[in-house]
């Protein structure tokens, strides 16, 4: 009797296409990182020493569940308000500014998604952002 399988290349197919959507919900775990920078009033640049620099140096970290509006954004109210969130989470978090990561997963755009605190206390809390689902 002959059983049916799949051919090799259909299950490649199949990986290649659920795979990294299966990867995205995995969680890394936590890290210690300082910050370099902060691009916006939802994302930072951290190194994380612990980490190989090819995926530790200079890498992007959103706040886990907050989605601060964007600084190029044409309505000017969002711009002012980009803005603003922008200079709060810099004045937070200013270069060499010592942060734990955790919660860690990748994002659509290959950022980390992370919670992020400082001195024990999460910066999406301290910022008075509700992080979202």
């Amino acid at each position: 009797m002959r059983t049916a399988s799949a051919p090799p290349a259909l299950v490649l197919l199949v990986w290649l296409w659920f795979g990294p959507a299966v990867a995205a919900g995995s969680e890394y775990g936590q890290a210690q990182g300082v910050v370099v920078r902060v691009c916006d009033g939802d994302t930072l640049v951290v190194d994380i020493p612990e980490y190989p620099d090819i995926i530790g140096k200079s890498i992007r970290v959103r706040l886990l569940g907050v989605d601060a509006p964007e600084l190029r954004d044409p309505d000017p109210l969002l711009r002012q308000a980009a803005q603003a969130a922008h200079r709060a989470m810099a004045a937070l978090l200013p270069p060499g500014t010592a942060v734990t990561l955790t919660r860690i997963r990748r994002d659509k755009y290959f950022r980390l998604d992370a919670a992020v605190s400082v001195d024990g206390r999460d910066a999406a809390a301290a910022l008075g952002l509700a992080p979202g689902p």
